[in-house]
């Protein structure tokens, strides 16, 4: 399972409005360095096979969410 694939199970919300986050819009997130697991920046085709403790959305921007 890649780290795309292992984030598209959760219900994130586009910042658009209240559409479902697809797939594309995920792995460009995985991409810009927007979302760190484990405090590090991942690719979207990077396995997961590593114990998975923290996951941080948009680590730059004004509000932090941590999941």
């Amino acid at each position: 399972m890649t780290a795309q694939d292992f984030l598209c199970q959760f219900p994130f919300f586009s910042r658009e409005g209240c559409k479902r986050a697809s797939r594309s819009e995920i792995g460009r997130w995985l991409e810009a360095g927007a979302i760190q697991m484990n405090a590090e920046q991942v690719s979207r085709t990077e396995p997961m096979d590593f114990p998975l403790i923290s996951i941080v959305l948009f680590p730059k921007g004004k509000r932090i969410t941590l999941l």
